[in-house]
């Protein structure tokens, strides 16, 4: 089975090239977002993917470190900001764990957006995310919960994984993802789906 760095490089051009499936609640995720923002954070970005939406909030804030498992993804990411004449967003090529993310912390502001799902211990996952920010802090993430309904999904998925055409995918319901926030030291200030993705739930955590 590939790993998950494997996987999305192979998937890295495909998935830049991709359209947003829903626009309408992507733009209410940047805006929801914004109003969390200032202009002098320093934003850490997991999963960032080849940077857009580092990219479209980036004037919103001091500074961006946008991660990435993939290399591939990154130099895409790298590329766009070029072309936008960004200079205040870093692509880093790096897991959630990794020291070169460590080394800039702690950060006012975690994005996860689309990430958390694919995380194969989420609790640890929240656990190190509260450890990077600063006390008052927020997490921003939006993710998929895929508990329920869902779940008769993890025999094809887990074919697919085999085959190298889908990544690791956890199921956690929204409740869930909720109380393993507040268990990690995270109050919610927000948590709401958004139309025609109900199976989505964008979150706003504060470390307390």
């Amino acid at each position: 089975m590939p790993t998950s760095e494997q996987f999305w490089d192979k998937m890295a051009s495909d998935y830049a090239a991709k359209p947003i499936k829903n626009m309408d609640a992507y733009s209410k995720t940047l805006e929801r977002t914004r109003l969390y923002l200032h202009p002098d954070d320093a934003v850490l970005e997991l999963g960032c993917g080849s940077g857009s939406t580092a990219l479209l909030l980036s004037s919103h804030v001091g500074h961006i470190w946008a991660s990435d498992l993939s290399s591939r993804l990154v130099e895409i990411g790298r590329e766009k900001a070029k072309e936008q004449k960004v200079e205040n967003v870093d692509f880093v090529h790096a897991d959630m764990y990794d020291e070169a993310l460590a080394a800039n912390a702690p950060y006012d502001c975690i994005w996860a957006f689309n990430f958390m799902h694919l995380l194969e211990d989420i609790p640890a996952g929240i656990k190190h995310m509260n450890q990077l920010l600063k006390p008052g802090g927020v997490l921003i993430s939006k993710t998929g919960c895929l508990a329920g309904r869902y779940s008769l999904l993890r025999i094809p998925i887990t074919i697919m994984q085999w085959l190298g055409k889908a990544p690791h995918v956890s199921y956690i319901s929204a409740a869930r993802l909720e109380a393993v926030m507040v268990d990690q030291g995270f109050e919610i200030l927000e948590s709401c789906t958004f139309p025609k993705a109900a199976e989505t739930r964008f979150i706003v955590a504060r470390k307390l």
